[in-house]
């Protein structure tokens, strides 16, 4: 991700987060204040509410006394005329009311009770002349009367309306408190009074501003107030309370109100800045960046020849003035490492890494002219016998002179490289590689191919001497063979096996058949990559003493069924698990089971049985493995003198000297050792004599060619020369019963072969004792 944009996408979210958190402790402090204002506010209300409830209090607290000792009530207690004295009652009572200008009154009245608790005087000021008395009033006077209660207030609160209530007991004749002894004769004086202008407020704020009041009276029966955030109270004296709550829904919408005010800032604030630092970045950091960086593409494209320097005295000026030293520095250094990079550094051919790059361009030109391209590997034959032998220096030199005589074999046009592995080999490369175009016919790959396997005719010659090296050359063409350099160089190689396979020296075209070879050995190395030895079995085969024909020993044979790819002949995984290191696995497995069955195979035919077990030449080398065998025959409690090591013949061993030791090592811990395939592989007669060995077990090709009497007489002096050296000789592969009287009249001890038995596995052998027993 570029600057620029990782800028915006990094300034973004540490903006919001930024802007979020402050806004929120913003929000918290105003949500804050505005519930402390709200609740203030509420309690002013609540002030104003009591305020002009005290305006009635006082008015009645003050006019209600003076009302029943005045002589408007002595006059209607002792005067007959009823309609007179009610006249000057009502007169008083409505010129108190006029006298009031802070409070009205939509409701008013007196009453007064007689002893019976019979109403002798009702008046309101309703103008209503059915009006009656509220039914709870007499209630509430016989209360007091009944619990001699003298004068009392009482506040009534229904359907929204505030009404308050004096009641005072008086004597008739003095209008002041009753006695005690008198009681039952009193006179209830009640004045009642609706809170108007209250009851208005309380109207007032509930529609204006949704806030509930409630009445709680005192002694009365309780009520439910809604919960809410803000709610006030105030205690009026003997009378309740006056309960002011703010509705949530209210104080909701006003904080609706505030997030939606701070959403708004918090948005803008955050767009305003993010666009001002963008611009600001972009102005003195990104943007003299993203001129550096062009000056430098365009030096890198090879569109300028070296970056400028900036004379800006800020950090972009110095990293320009850098990065001029830096390049000066490192072109200086690409002239001196270009040719390192672009050629092998011993034969000064192209590397592997320029040869793919030719190869590519060439194919592609090639692709656009309809022409074809050739690719020849070339692989040096016994080149480690020589860096073993002779030392590296030696082998350096037999590179660097193949190298310049490669180059006098080919025209001048065909690029010839040398081809490393890139791993640890890479100090004793012996791969090469020639690409050839431009050419019309395949006779010229054949001409190319047979001058250079003529450079190897009698071996190579050089400074360093004369040395048995030889080529193997596989040549892949394409279209044919490949659509990319890949594919080219990997058919090149496996063509270039197939003439190493064939017999070295040689070269052989890449073809649909080695494809199928190769992808066949492919599929076995990827099932021996498994090491699933539940599909491996062991196969006995006797060996014969020649002059009995009584069952001398047994051979250890490996047989595989797979279940991927069927049954697979040892000829064809042996070489294979061999060359690609996986034998020491099966070898140590197939030890493990024939010490397993040896108790068995000596139940059927005797304890002096004689085991023999195939062990890979290519393991000789190895001190490791010998000591990891010695050890394993050492657990296993086994008679070590029954057990016969055959080393197999077929695979090449470079170091003698080694291998002698090793042999020796092997000896000394009790086996016997035996050369197996004696004449079908790389074993020589001079070797045979410094080798510790017991037994040569001469192989099958040779007893094949006893049809021919000449050939007949040299096999049979063979073992005649083998008994004088001491050897104990095994003829294998007979098939014929003439071949067998042959080998045992030139003196064999050991017959083996399918005209005796063939091999079986264990349970076959059990199954055969039997048979021959019963």
């Amino acid at each position: 991700m570029r600057l620029s944009k990782r800028v915006r996408v990094l300034i973004l979210p540490v903006l919001v987060l930024s802007y979020l958190i402050t806004f929120i402790g913003i929000y918290q402090v105003q949500k804050k204040s505005l519930i402390d204002f709200l609740s203030s506010q509420a309690h002013l209300q609540l002030n104003q509410l009591v305020d002009s409830m005290n305006r009635y209090l006082s008015f009645a607290d003050t006019y209600f006394p003076s009302l029943v000792r005045s002589a408007e009530i002595r006059q209607y207690l002792n005067v007959e005329d009823k309609r007179f004295k009610a006249l000057a009652v009502e007169g008083n009572l409505e010129t108190a009311i006029q006298d009031l200008d802070e409070i009205s009154f939509h409701y008013i009245s007196l009453a007064i009770f007689f002893p019976n608790n019979n109403i002798e005087f009702y008046y309101e000021n309703s103008g209503d002349p059915f009006s009656t008395i509220d039914p709870k009033i007499p209630t509430i006077v016989q209360e007091m009367r009944d619990n001699k209660i003298i004068s009392n207030r009482y506040l009534i609160s229904e359907n929204n309306t505030t009404r308050l209530l004096y009641i005072r007991f008086i004597d008739r004749y003095t209008q002041r408190k009753p006695l005690m002894k008198d009681w039952d004769q009193s006179i209830a004086v009640i004045m009642a009074f609706d809170a108007s202008d209250f009851d208005a407020w309380r109207e007032t704020l509930k529609k204006e501003q949704n806030i509930d009041t409630y009445i709680l009276v005192e002694g009365g029966e309780s009520r439910e107030i809604s919960e809410s955030l803000i709610s006030v109270t105030y205690k009026i004296t003997n009378l309740g309370s006056i309960a002011l709550v703010v509705s949530d829904d209210e104080i909701s919408e006003q904080l609706r109100t505030l997030e939606k005010r701070m959403i708004l800032s918090f948005v803008i604030l955050t767009v305003c800045s993010y666009i001002m630092l963008i611009f600001l970045i972009k102005r003195y950091i990104t943007s003299p960046i993203e001129v550096l960086e062009k000056d430098l593409t365009d030096v890198l494209e090879g569109n300028k020849d070296k970056p400028n320097a900036y004379g800006s005295q800020d950090e972009v000026g110095s990293l320009s003035r850098a990065f001029v030293r830096v390049y000066e520095q490192l072109h200086n250094i690409y002239e001196v490492t270009k040719e390192m990079a672009e050629r092998d550094a011993l034969t000064k051919l192209y590397n592997r890494r320029t040869f793919t790059s030719c190869l590519d361009r060439v194919i592609s030109r090639a692709n656009r002219k309809s022409k074809k391209v050739a690719l020849l590997y070339i692989d040096l034959d016994n080149f480690k016998f020589v860096n073993d032998k002779f030392g590296h220096e030696a082998g350096d030199i037999l590179l660097k002179t193949f190298a310049e005589r490669l180059q006098l074999s080919v025209r001048t046009t065909d690029i010839i490289v040398n081809i490393y592995d890139h791993d640890l080999a890479r100090l004793a490369g012996d791969e090469f590689a020639v690409l050839l175009h431009d050419f019309d016919k395949d006779a010229v790959l054949y001409k190319v191919a047979e001058r250079i396997l003529a450079l190897f005719e009698d071996g190579f010659e050089c400074d360093a001497g004369h040395f048995p090296v030889s080529a193997s050359i596989g040549i892949a063409i394409y279209p044919d063979d490949g659509s990319n350099p890949t594919e080219l160089i990997s058919n090149a190689d496996t063509a270039m096996y197939q003439a190493k396979h064939a017999g070295k020296n040689q070269y052989a075209f890449y073809s649909q058949e080695l494809a199928i070879q190769a992808r066949r050995d492919k599929e076995i190395e990827t099932e021996l990559k498994k090491r699933n030895f539940s599909e491996f079995e062991v196969y006995y085969m006797p060996v014969y003493y020649a002059k009995t024909l009584k069952v001398a020993g047994v051979e250890a044979l490996l047989r595989w069924q797979s279940d991927v790819l069927g049954f697979i002949s040892p000829a064809e995984f042996i070489p294979i698990a061999e060359s690609r290191g996986y034998f020491e696995a099966i070898d140590f497995w197939v030890i493990g089971q024939v010490i397993k069955d040896i108790p068995q195979l000596q139940d059927l035919y005797s304890n002096e049985l004689k085991i023999a077990i195939n062990i890979s030449s290519a393991h000789l080398s190895s001190k490791h493995f010998i000591e990891k065998i010695a050890a394993v025959f050492s657990d296993s409690q086994v008679n070590l003198s029954i057990i016969q090591l055959e080393i197999t013949e077929t695979f090449e061993i470079c170091d003698i000297g080694k291998v002698e030791k090793n042999l020796a090592l092997l000896r000394n811990i009790g086996v016997s050792l035996a050369i197996d395939d004696f004449g079908a592989g790389y074993t020589s007669l001079v070797q045979l004599l410094n080798y510790p060995i017991d037994t040569i077990k001469v192989d099958k090709s040779l007893v094949d060619m006893m049809v021919d009497n000449r050939r007949c007489a040299m096999v049979l002096s063979l073992i005649k020369y083998l008994k004088h050296q001491g050897f104990k000789v095994t003829v294998e592969g007979i098939e014929h019963k003439e071949q067998a009287e042959q080998l045992i009249a030139a003196g064999c001890d050991y017959l083996q072969g399918f005209l005796y038995s063939k091999p079986m596995p264990l349970n076959g052998h059990i199954q055969q004792v039997k048979i021959s027993s019963g």
